[in-house]
């Protein structure tokens, strides 16, 4: 019977302990430490200050960002993911069509009709990024922000919002701009 009122005891002088300590903190509460209600509100990012110059190396681990005017459809990209994110799709178009050229003043010869990377799968590992001729594939942010601002909180409901789609050509401009003996070459996964 002792036993049974001693664990009455311990329960309640914990409880109160507990208590206590929840009521100093709600008295003694600063602004600004308390719980933001976060799609609405954000915390501010700190500056990283981690010994090297972030213009010589990108560490930002964010959401990858295509080009695709400055995509020539090479499809290295695709090959070198470990993971298998990315996905293109290009057909070779005839001589005589001209697609244009690059900001590097490459002349396109393939016409780029699917350009998807699927974030749900990337790992962020950033291979993709090095073997492009053209440097139209990086990560947001880090050494690219004059290109595109970092983009860290690409969070969705739906996984299938986090496949970004990047080519804007329709079937009606692929029969358009190529001839009907022209066929498409693929390559990778097949969604």
């Amino acid at each position: 019977m002792s036993r049974y009122f001693a664990n009455i005891w311990e329960t309640v002088t914990t409880l109160m302990i507990g208590l206590g300590v929840t009521l100093k903190h709600l008295w003694h509460i600063r602004r600004g430490y308390v719980t933001l209600q976060y799609p609405e509100e954000k915390w501010p990012r700190p500056e990283r200050k981690i010994g090297f110059d972030h213009d010589d190396y990108n560490v930002i681990r964010s959401r990858l960002h295509v080009d695709i005017d400055d995509c020539i459809g090479c499809m290295k990209c695709e090959r070198a993911c470990p993971v298998g994110c990315i996905h293109i799709t290009t057909v070779k178009v005839p001589k005589d069509v001209d697609l244009g050229t690059t900001s590097n003043d490459t002349k396109k010869r393939l016409l780029v009709t699917r350009f998807d990377i699927d974030m749900s799968e990337c790992m962020y590992c950033n291979l993709c990024t090095y073997p492009c001729p053209e440097s139209c594939i990086y990560m947001t942010g880090g050494p690219n922000s004059g290109k595109h601002p970092i983009d860290y909180e690409f969070s969705e409901f739906d996984r299938c919002n986090l496949i970004y789609r990047f080519a804007n050509v329709s079937p009606e401009e692929v029969e358009r701009i190529t001839t009907s003996s022209a066929k498409p070459r693929t390559e990778g996964v097949a969604a």
